[in-house]
């Protein structure tokens, strides 16, 4: 009897580069999703050189042929918005070329893992479905199922929040009414920023649509954490759009800001765009906790389910890929795992090191938190 193909919890980067590089060596793998196959995350992030240049050969195109498909271009002069070590690209557009020729079977909830029979229990519409696993990879997110069903104890994975204030919005924008100053975020990964007061305000390119004429921006408020913020930090996480009336609240409070902030950042037409309130949340699973969880369980964490990455960092994406073109050196013809000692020692270091630099980050764009909370 054959072997179980590799169960992939979750369509997200890192499961999804880990079915390609599969794909590559010709060992099935089956990637279960949650939602369905419309794509929503129509936002900018920025991957590293070193980050996207080892998955070209996986998904047979040319750097060229990779840019002309995810890179965001300047509206004006068709630059990519790149410095000499990152490439700012439109998620959704990257994620459409990570899907193809995947198995993924789309509204598929994880609900039960049973560790002792190697099984997992996908609810599917108003039914359940019971499928074998020889490894099973929770590559799902910050939220992990996969991990909540393994109830790791605290001394195996703790996630916690850090003390910032963070506030999300994305803005579709005619050309013909463009702010003055806007497309300079188009010039640069880092996009643009104006501290005022106690907030950094910043500004990022997601995409030129020539066609519509509409340049889209996703924009940010964030700030040290006071005494008063604490129930938004310990807040359910599904309010984050509950919660972002704040963001209109905090904006109406600045005062004066100069342009382009003062159209993008403006009480009066933000109700009308997508608000989230985000958590900084941060944590990093130990290697012994996930060698124990292969051996015990047939299970193995990967990206943000391993070890999550406050998203101002913008270094998730990037780890989580890594983390996928990696272990699929260790996984042999059989859809095992050979050595996960090995794949920890490769990505362990990065892990330690991006969930520190993650919280450097924040530290250093906001200096008044002289590195420490204020609640």
């Amino acid at each position: 009897m054959p072997p179980s193909p590799v169960s992939i919890i979750g369509a997200g980067f890192s499961g999804l580069v880990l079915g390609q590089c599969l794909r590559r060596r010709n060992i099935p793998a089956i990637i279960y999703e949650r939602g369905n196959s419309d794509l929503r995350n129509n936002y900018g992030i920025t991957l590293y050189n070193n980050t996207y240049r080892p998955l070209l050969k996986s998904l047979g195109i040319n750097e060229d042929e990779f840019k002309r498909q995810v890179a965001i271009h300047h509206p004006e002069n068709n630059e990519l918005v790149s410095d000499s070590r990152r490439l700012r690209v439109n998620r959704a557009a990257l994620t459409r070329v990570l899907r193809k020729d995947l198995d993924i079977r789309w509204e598929h909830k994880l609900s039960d893992i049973s560790t002792s029979s190697r099984s997992a229990v996908f609810t599917v519409g108003d039914h359940n479905e019971t499928r074998d696993y020889g490894l099973l990879v929770g590559a799902d997110g910050a939220h992990s199922a996969t991990r909540s069903l393994l109830d790791l104890p605290k001394s195996v994975f703790d996630l916690k929040v850090l003390p910032y204030i963070v506030f999300n919005g994305k803005r579709r924008i005619p050309y013909s009414n463009l702010p003055p100053g806007l497309l300079d975020s188009f010039a640069n990964p880092d996009g643009i920023t104006h501290t005022q007061g106690d907030a950094l305000l910043t500004i990022k390119a997601d995409f030129w649509d020539p066609e519509k004429q509409v340049v889209a921006v996703s924009y940010t408020l964030s700030r040290v954490a006071s005494e008063k913020d604490q129930p938004l930090l310990d807040r359910n996480l599904r309010d984050s759009e509950k919660l972002a009336k704040h963001f209109i609240e905090e904006v109406s409070a600045l005062g004066e800001t100069p342009e382009p902030f003062r159209q993008v950042f403006n009480p009066g037409t933000m109700s009308e765009d997508r608000l989230l309130h985000w958590l900084m949340r941060c944590s990093l699973i130990g290697s012994k906790g996930v060698e124990e969880l292969v051996a015990s369980k047939g299970v193995l964490l990967l990206g943000d389910a391993a070890h999550t990455q406050q998203p101002l960092s913008g270094n998730g994406a990037n780890l989580a890929i890594m983390d996928a073109i990696e272990l699929a050196n260790h996984i042999n013809f059989s859809g095992k795992v050979d050595d996960v000692g090995a794949y920890m020692d490769a990505r362990a270091q990065a892990w330690v090191e991006g969930t520190r630099e993650a919280e450097q980050s924040l530290q250093n764009s906001h200096p008044s938190s002289n590195g420490k909370a204020r609640i």
